[in-house]
């Protein structure tokens, strides 16, 4: 074999022998084929998904990358994979609704009392730097997509996954803080 799928093969084998580099760049050289493979195996509705289930796939592929057998070839095990997370993100689509955010340009920063901005601020500090600052620019400053995209260097798709893991780790934050905050 020869090409692109004999590179990420040997990449891969270098990776299970130890080489963290060639490790990484064979799973940097996957992501792309594997978010084609997302993107065919979910319906266009569903397209959005497709850097989730690309995600979801490689965290599996690097959980799992002891099954790999090395003298079989890698592409057909990582489409297996990609598969199987495709039917779970139908699967878990059929259980939530998505409009994406391009679709009601109203929806702006919402309109915020002085004193509420320290709560937001206690709040944004639970989160990691870059989480904090990518949602505060989107939710408090009123950033556009294509502004966040520019100043974060990530694409559409990421910054919509990258803004979504954010607001469901502020969220998360919030509901522990409401578990522990005493009742009256």
């Amino acid at each position: 074999m020869t090409g692109p799928d004999a590179e990420i093969e040997a990449l891969m084998r270098q990776g299970l022998a130890g080489d963290r580099k060639a490790y990484g760049r064979a799973l940097a050289l996957l992501a792309p084929r594997m978010r084609a493979m997302a993107t065919r195996d979910l319906p266009q509705t569903m397209a959005h998904m497709a850097e989730d289930v690309v995600q979801e796939a490689l965290l599996s592929i690097h959980l799992k990358r002891g099954s790999w057998e090395p003298s079989r070839p890698l592409l057909p095990w990582v489409r297996v994979i990609v598969k199987h997370k495709a039917i779970d993100a139908l699967r878990a689509g059929a259980r939530r609704q998505h409009e994406p955010i391009e679709d009601h340009p109203q929806i702006g920063a919402p309109e915020v009392d002085p004193l509420e901005g320290l709560h937001i601020e206690q709040a944004l500090a639970r989160l990691a730097p870059r989480d904090a600052e990518l949602v505060r620019e989107h939710a408090v400053m009123g950033a556009d997509a294509e502004t966040l995209s520019a100043r974060f260097d990530l694409s559409p798709g990421a910054l919509r996954v990258a803004l979504h893991r954010a607001l469901r780790r502020l969220a998360e934050a919030a509901r522990k803080d409401e578990e522990w905050r005493p009742t009256n």
